[in-house]
């Protein structure tokens, strides 16, 4: 959200300053740099976490109500330096439970039985009951006492927090994590068409002028390699269907649209006014679905797609069984990092999209996450350490901990800003397991600032890799292969080349549009929105499968009759007027 301004709230920044931190300067989220930038550790921010490390040791547990650790963790406390850093500066260890899912987290709700911290992901759905339940407690003492650092680096998220994840009640019960804004990319190689680039290259880089023409590189590619290395067969995608209408979100994201709300409307670009619902043949659930049944009539399609796991899919990537991924975190990078070992030119990259289509940047929320709320249970027999380890996480210094690994050991400051060391870059570069390894990145989802967030003390991206001059320097060999192929110095810079041609564009989403919304979906519109999620989960196989186009346009004929009986206009009637007045909300902030 670079550029926007936004409404100053000074009034009640003034009255958390005066009554909180009297005697503190550089206070707010746009706080000047300091005059020593060497001094970055040695800020207020990081004062109160060093005299929490004297404290007694403790052990908190936290979970969430769904997966926030992509990579495959063990449940329980973490042992890589990153965690163990985070543990001599709070006296904390953080037991993680790394298998969580929404039954999991309904039953420990309904149980009363959870843990210390909670991130919870799904606020339209748990944030009343969570706090009407008392299954929370609010922040507003603790955070005066163990909450230095949000309350001077984050001011606009504790009065963002009690205005609108409060439940009407005007406490603070949660704190937004992971802010970011949008900025350059190295690769855009998310929501996008990642391919085997030396496959791609093999064929002669075939035009790919719409998903027909994609669809027929796949044939090619997997005609080409029917099988890997090991002997079993290659497919050309393996959508995650067991992730419910995840595997369609592209489609939207390709044409110019956000898709949310369980595809039951889709949003207009900039604006996010609502538009299109799932009655509309043309959206990303029917889009996806015809794509979907063109590449099983192909035979492209792993018939595996219904039963596989997250994991699963992650292995086949590694393993050469699939052609697509939709995301280099899904197995992408940890394959292009074994395949290097083999051939520097073997590798994924992403196909540039065909001209008129968009590229998806992503979400971001300079105030932070609805979906990344974190809060303390009435169980927690530690609250305020867990309120301290919330603050360090949430800091910048915690932040650049998350992002960059140790200071001295991963990254130090050199010319007045900071730098990842060599050796660092080189692990990134060569190490499959990197992240774990580590733990650089790895624990992202509990960071207070990610990725392009511009980092006051040294006016940089808070991830310090983030830099045009860093990517030049970092290139692979599949890098710069690709780069010179498309005449640009790294990458990314593709995709902005072709934006200024006006070839392509680019859309995100920004979850300050998500204040707006209403966070207490009523009961029966809750009960539409999960019947028809479900039917919509347990149809795909059918239109997918069907034999011909005819065979699918009958079903989705009789299911288009089906949604209306469930009253699926209803559920699109109620987004609309709540995504209409989340806008409307939205383009409020930005004046």
């Amino acid at each position: 959200m670079g550029g926007i301004k936004r409404k100053r709230h000074s009034a009640l920044i003034a009255t958390l300053a005066l009554a909180v931190m009297a005697g503190c300067t550089n206070a707010g989220e746009n706080a000047q740099p300091s005059s020593s930038p060497a001094a970055a550790g040695a800020s207020a921010s990081a004062s109160q976490p060093n005299q929490q490390a004297e404290k007694e040791p403790v052990t908190l547990k936290l979970t969430s109500d769904n997966a926030l650790f992509m990579s495959t963790l063990a449940p329980g406390a973490q042992s890589d330096p990153v965690m163990e850093e985070i543990r001599k500066k709070t006296g904390v260890t953080l037991e993680l439970d790394t298998q969580t899912d929404d039954k999991k987290f309904n039953l420990m709700l309904a149980g009363g039985d959870l843990p210390d911290i909670i991130v919870l992901q799904n606020s339209p759905k748990y944030l009343k009951q969570i706090i009407e339940g008392n299954q929370v407690i609010p922040l507003d003492d603790l955070i005066a006492e163990h909450g230095q650092s949000i309350l001077k680096e984050s001011p606009s998220k504790i009065e963002i927090s009690k205005k609108f994840f409060s439940n009407g009640t005007g406490k603070l019960y949660a704190i937004p994590g992971i802010a970011s804004q949008k900025g350059p990319q190295y690769k855009y190689a998310n929501h996008t068409y990642n391919i085997r680039w030396d496959y791609y290259k093999e064929l002669g880089f075939p035009a790919v002028n719409n998903l027909d023409d994609f669809l027929n590189l796949l044939a090619e590619m997997q005609q080409k390699h029917p099988k890997n290395e090991q002997g079993q067969p290659v497919y050309g995608m393996a959508p995650l269907f067991d992730w419910g209408l995840v595997p369609y979100e592209m489609f939207d994201r390709l044409f110019g649209r956000i898709n949310k709300n369980n595809m039951f409307v889709y949003l207009e670009p900039g604006t996010f006014k609502p538009a299109g619902g799932i009655l509309d043949p043309n959206v990303a659930y029917w889009d996806g679905t015809k794509f979907y049944r063109k590449a099983n009539e192909m035979g492209l399609l792993d018939p595996d797609s219904f039963t596989q796991k997250y994991e699963n899919f992650t292995e086949k990537v590694k393993a050469g069984r699939v052609l697509l991924s939709p995301w280099s975190w899904a197995g992408v990078d940890e394959a292009n990092a074994a395949l290097a070992q083999e051939d520097p030119l073997k590798g994924w990259e992403p196909l540039p999209v065909p001209s008129g289509q968009t590229v998806y940047l992503g979400e971001f929320g300079t105030n932070g996450f609805s979906n990344r709320l974190i809060m303390i249970s009435k169980n927690s027999k530690h609250p305020e350490r867990a309120m301290e380890l919330i603050d360090y996480l949430q800091s910048l210094e915690g932040s650049r901990l998350i992002q960059n690994g140790i200071q001295g050991k991963d990254w130090d400051i050199a010319d007045g800003k900071p730098q990842w060391k060599q050796q660092t870059l080189d692990a990134r570069k060569s190490d499959p397991n990197f992240a774990q390894t580590t733990g650089i990145g790895l624990y992202w989802n509990l960071a207070g600032f990610v990725d392009n967030y511009p980092d006051p003390e040294y006016g940089i991206p808070i991830n310090f890799t983030n830099t045009a001059d860093i990517w030049k320097t970092q290139m692979t060999d599949l890098d710069k292969d690709y780069s010179e192929h498309y005449g640009v110095s790294y990458p990314g810079e593709l995709v902005e080349k072709r934006v200024q041609a006006g070839e392509i564009k680019t859309i995100y989403y920004d979850m300050d549009n998500e204040l707006g919304t209403d966070a207490s979906m009523p009961d029966d519109i809750k009960r539409i929105e999960t019947k028809v999620t479900d039917y919509l989960v347990r149809m795909a196989p059918k239109l997918i499968y069907a034999a011909n186009g005819e065979e699918y346009d009958s079903i989705q004929a009789t299911m288009m009759d089906e949604l209306k009986k469930m009253d699926a206009q209803r559920a699109i009637d109620y987004w609309m007027t709540n995504m209409t007045k989340a806008s409307e909300t939205y383009a409020g902030l930005q004046k």
